[in-house]
């Protein structure tokens, strides 16, 4: 089996390369038996030690570019994106890969093939780790992070962290915008699919981890912390939203209670409770740009002001009517069945918030 040749566009296969060994050399010969010759290899900044091996796979045909230093994962795929723009058919699809043995030439044909079927999507090769033989640090890693990912973002993908990874033309550009430099880069070119309406397709795969996964440079400490602050990242900005909104919610309504006094003299319920709507009108209003703008990023958004006064109000009858079943039915304490209400709706806010209120529109590519 091998490519077809008058398949419109060629197929481009992007390796970025960390100190390699001989298997990239024999890694690269597999591929081509495949038909898949059009192979750029970036070298991440390796070192002399290694340019034997990079100079042999540039004499054997394949694109070579290299990182004076070691940049990262991500700034060497988006090094190999540009090239890719600038030097080959505006109508080539691209397929990365990792340089360690993890991906099967077999499954990089074969998920080259799936990406022409879907070109306005990102396809995924993933694995399944429910095999055995799997590293339990890599094991506990994907299926924590899958799991809080479906959580955040509505989208349960059963390995969040594979480098094999194929896109058409049109996503070419897009790929290069998204933001990170390392390991970190992957996990948010999956959140800006999604957050741009772009569809994810998954091909399942072989698991290959050679030595319990050693030639990995994945360092758990830096790297985790970067993964895990690109996945909560939305979520902690929401928080952040937030807490703002109530600030200032709370600040007005304070100082509102005391500059009407004069002016309303003795009326005390119409001065709480004008200080208390200007406060909580205005606490909307900041809460809704700073959710737009800075949470979810949706510039274009359009009837995004109405869907979240609806949700709102949604909000406000849920949080009362379940305080008065907690406490009626339950018997349980107003104060903390306001807390338990407020908390699970809170979660809930934020999901109607990311998949409704600045849902995602598909983007003409």
């Amino acid at each position: 089996m091998i490519m077809d040749k008058n398949e419109d566009g060629k197929t481009i296969i992007l390796i970025p390369s960390l100190e390699p060994d001989e298997r990239l050399l024999a890694y690269v010969r597999q591929l081509r038996e495949y038909g898949l010759t059009n192979i750029v290899i970036v070298d991440d900044g390796s070192g002399e030690a290694y340019q034997s091996i990079f100079e042999e796979l540039s004499v054997n045909g394949c694109v070579l570019l290299r990182h004076a230093e070691n940049l990262g994962k991500g700034a060497a795929l988006k090094t190999g994106f540009k090239y890719i723009g600038q030097q080959f058919d505006a109508s080539s699809f691209v397929v990365t890969a990792d340089s360690d043995g993890q991906h099967a030439s077999e499954d990089v044909y074969r998920l080259a093939k799936e990406a022409r079927q879907h070109p306005d999507a990102l396809v995924l090769g993933v694995r399944n780790f429910s095999e055995g033989g799997i590293p339990p640090k890599s094991l506990l890693g994907n299926r924590m992070t899958s799991f809080i990912f479906a959580m955040l973002y509505g989208k349960k993908l059963s390995d969040t962290q594979t480098g094999l990874r194929a896109f058409g033309p049109g996503l070419l550009a897009f790929m290069q915008d998204v933001r990170g430099t390392r390991f970190e880069y992957e996990l948010q070119m999956l959140i800006s699919c999604i957050q741009s309406g772009i569809p994810i397709h998954t091909m399942p795969i072989q698991v290959i981890y050679e030595n319990g996964n050693a030639g990995t440079h994945f360092k758990a400490v830096q790297d985790s912390a970067r993964v895990m602050g690109v996945l909560f990242s939305n979520f902690l900005r929401f928080i952040s939203s937030s807490v703002a909104s109530s600030v200032v919610d709370l600040g007005i309504a304070w100082f509102l209670i005391d500059f009407l006094r004069p002016i309303l003299g003795q009326q005390d319920y119409l001065r709480i409770l004008l200080a208390t709507v200007i406060a909580r009108i205005i606490s909307i209003v900041v809460n809704y740009v700073l959710n737009r703008h800075f949470v979810f990023r949706k510039e274009d958004s359009q009837g995004s002001l109405w869907r979240y006064l609806t949700l709102c109000g949604f909000v406000i009858v849920l949080s009362s009517t379940g305080v008065y079943l907690f406490h009626t039915i339950f018997f349980v304490d107003e104060k903390i069945a306001k807390f338990v209400c407020d908390a699970l709706l809170f979660l809930l806010s934020f999901q109607l918030q990311r998949r409704w209120v600045f849902a995602a529109r598909r983007k003409q590519l």
